[in-house]
């Protein structure tokens, strides 16, 4: 059984969604009347965003469909208190009537905790048609997790936990890396000539052009903050800010193996879990003594560094364990109550 089930009953979707919706009000102050852009077109709605300066904000506008059997929103970013178009990033619209799975946004129950938590369905349009699922997921810095559902079993990509303090931060953090996801998608399928998206080869899983993402484990950890948060909401964070800290370096992944960066001299390949108990730390070096020997036939001639990435150091005979006996680096991470990631360690490894 997963550690996530899908919320499928349409009253209590409802109820969830009437939550998030105050949520969003409650974090999103500045109101403005604006152009939104669509594949079919354009149209007019009232938007909230997150400031009321700045060039890239994120905004929310509600949205309903006609019926009323359908509601959700559009996230984006774009310059508040300006006159242009917004675009749309992400689409988060669940069906209030009649269940379906034809809509993008889904919530869980993460049961160990019995928080509800935001994920999607990895429904994305580029242009008219739809981007892959397998492509997106390949190429997402994002939490990726299976969930129990009416239908067997089935993945969705985390975005936030709804009671967490960090919800409207972490749908911004979200929302920003399925736009990129998407630009990126597209520029591979015009520099491989073709005008629509393709999914991922088995020999181009490993290539400087993908970011995917998979963890097949990863603990979870309870903060001590006024609500419950659940950890494995901001694993996908953690990756992107160990990505975005090395730059321009080469960057690569499969949706087995978290991060590998390419340096100059080294080969850093990294595990990321949000949780540093025994069960956590055993099933990383299983994943780094697997994914080591793939990483290092894509670079023979540069030596290979496996780095454990930690929410804080294990005890000193795992810790000992892990770097003397199995020459395994640890770098630590620390997260803010807004949200924020701080890696710890890494100019060691530079």
């Amino acid at each position: 059984m997963s550690e996530y089930i899908e919320i499928e009953s349409p009253r209590e979707i409802r109820r969830i969604n009437n939550a998030l919706f105050a949520k969003l009000k409650s974090g999103l102050h500045h109101i403005e009347t604006r152009t939104i852009g669509y594949p079919q077109g354009n149209f007019q709605a009232k938007v909230r965003f997150l400031s009321d300066t700045g060039s890239d904000v994120l905004y929310w506008s509600a949205w309903r469909s006609e019926d009323r059997g359908a509601v959700g929103s559009f996230f984006g970013h774009g310059a508040s208190g300006g006159h242009g178009s917004l675009n749309i990033d992400l689409q988060f619209n669940l069906p209030v009537v009649d269940f379906s799975r034809r809509l993008g946004g889904a919530f869980l129950r993460h049961v160990p905790t019995d928080s509800i938590v935001l994920a999607h369905r990895g429904i994305v349009t580029l242009g008219h048609g739809r981007v892959q699922k397998a492509t997106l997921f390949s190429e997402m810095a994002a939490t990726l997790r299976e969930a129990d559902t009416g239908n067997g079993s089935a993945q969705f990509l985390l975005i936030g936990d709804l009671d967490s303090p960090t919800l409207v931060g972490d749908i911004d953090s979200f929302s920003a890396e399925v736009r990129r996801a998407v630009r990126a998608i597209k520029a591979n399928a015009v520099e491989a000539g073709g005008d629509r998206p393709k999914a991922a080869s088995k020999t181009s899983r490993l290539s400087g052009k993908l970011r995917a993402y998979f963890d097949e484990f990863s603990g979870q950890r309870r903060v001590n903050w006024p609500r419950t948060s659940v950890a494995d909401c901001y694993h996908g964070t953690v990756v992107r800010t160990l990505r975005d800290a090395f730059g321009s370096a080469e960057t690569l992944k499969s949706q087995e193996i978290d991060l590998t960066v390419v340096t100059h001299d080294r080969v850093l390949l990294f595990e990321v879990k949000t949780s540093a108990n025994r069960q956590s730390v055993y099933t990383a070096i299983g994943q780094l003594t697997a994914h080591a020997p793939i990483v290092a036939r894509y670079a023979p001639r540069i030596p290979l560094v496996k780095v454990m990435v930690l929410p804080e150091l294990p005890d000193p005979r795992i810790y000992n364990l892990l770097t003397h006996r199995l020459d395994i680096r640890l770098v630590t991470f620390t997260r803010s109550k807004q949200g924020r990631i701080d890696i710890h360690g890494l100019k060691r490894l530079k």
